[in-house]
């Protein structure tokens, strides 16, 4: 997918991702999600600590320099929950749409679990992550609007190859779903996910 689209991708799931945020209640910090070892809590949590590693990635510094960074800027770690944790995505958000939209930021490598990557390939897995974390907190949380379906289809289109080169556990066993399933059905069973 060409560096616009994956950008646009990636600013719809974003939307989507704070949507869903926004809209927890105060009793809700504590449920499970779909993901089966997370809280809603834990789920946003994990979002803000990946999306604050994302200006520094991006720069082109390796994992423990990037580690530096963030731990530099936020010792504390993430808020455990309520309207801390919901400022905490917004400033985070805000700062990784602003470093991928950057002048070149996808012109070159990244340092992630994996090793180096390109750029592109290091976006393509945080769309996927921010859909499918979506679904996971919507479903938590009873939100009743869809996942934007256009972003549903271009994850969907990168999804496999993210999938296999993801290191093993980092997705649960893939679930088997109809070919002719929709799309966001197929998306979450090739992450480990029961669609419905």
């Amino acid at each position: 997918m060409p560096g616009d689209e994956l950008i646009s991708t990636f600013l719809t799931a974003q939307r989507a991702f704070t949507d869903r945020v926004h809209a927890v209640a105060d009793d809700q910090w504590a449920l499970p999600t779909p993901d089966q070892e997370w809280t809603v809590a834990d789920l946003v949590g994990h979002l803000v600590t990946e999306h604050r590693w994302a200006g520094p990635l991006l720069s082109g510094v390796d994992l423990d320099a990037a580690g530096a960074v963030v731990a530099d800027l936020y010792p504390a770690g993430p808020e455990p929950g309520g309207p801390g944790l919901v400022r905490a995505w917004d400033i985070a958000a805000a700062q990784s749409a602003e470093a991928f939209r950057a002048y070149g930021a996808l012109a070159g490598t990244v340092h992630i679990g994996r090793g180096r990557a390109p750029a592109p390939e290091y976006l393509e897995e945080m769309n996927l992550d921010l859909v499918v974390h979506a679904w996971d907190l919507g479903t938590a949380i009873g939100y009743p609007d869809p996942l934007p379906g256009a972003a549903v289809t271009a994850v969907f289109a990168d999804a496999r190859p993210v999938v296999e080169r993801t290191p093993a556990g980092m997705f649960a066993v893939p679930v088997e779903v109809p070919a002719d399933a929709p799309v966001l059905d197929r998306l979450l069973g090739l992450t480990g996910r029961t669609p419905g």
